[in-house]
């Protein structure tokens, strides 16, 4: 994952630390061998934190998009049309703020059906948070920072679940 984020031209945002039970489960991209990625996609699966019934196996997943403007890979995999997020982002105050590379950074959400998407731009590139179902978009609600995987020094050691049908 680390030579992948070295070789890439956008992020490759990892939260962390991982929110509790959460487990790495897919890394995609889109680019090629001569240039290099121009969108990642890390996905992250674990418990919905917004189930009320503490019996309900429902689990939920946050796809992290970092892509160049036009590539379109992330309006794909929120099951929007275009290959932008559209003209939402940046008007009026934003609907969410993450901590991206030590700067709190503006997300607006983006109109989708059946997921929650939300779109800003951070490293000069697009940033996407994608969830599953729309309920589980309360994970961004913890206590982390998305930090690029290319300019971490050591990886941390990150627990690795099941590839999640959201990325293929």
């Amino acid at each position: 994952m680390h030579q992948l984020a070295l070789r890439s031209q956008v992020p490759l945002w990892l939260p962390w630390p991982l929110p509790v039970g959460w487990l790495v489960s897919g890394v995609r991209v889109a680019g090629d061998d001569h240039s290099g990625p121009v969108a990642t996609v890390l996905a992250c699966s674990g418990p919905n934190p917004l189930v009320v019934e503490p019996e309900d196996p429902t689990g939920a997943d946050l796809l992290l998009v970092a892509e160049q403007p036009g590539v379109g890979l992330a309006a794909h995999l929120a099951g929007l049309d275009g290959v932008d997020p559209g003209s939402a982002v940046g008007e009026g105050s934003p609907h969410l703020k993450l901590t991206v590379a030590g700067h709190d950074t503006p997300l607006w959400a983006v109109d989708t059906d059946g997921v929650a998407a939300y779109v800003g731009e951070a490293a000069g590139v697009w940033l996407w948070a994608i969830a599953w179902p729309q309920t589980a978009l309360g994970v961004l609600l913890d206590q982390f920072e998305l930090r690029d995987v290319g300019e971490l020094d050591l990886l941390p050691d990150l627990p690795y679940g099941a590839l999640t049908p959201r990325i293929g």
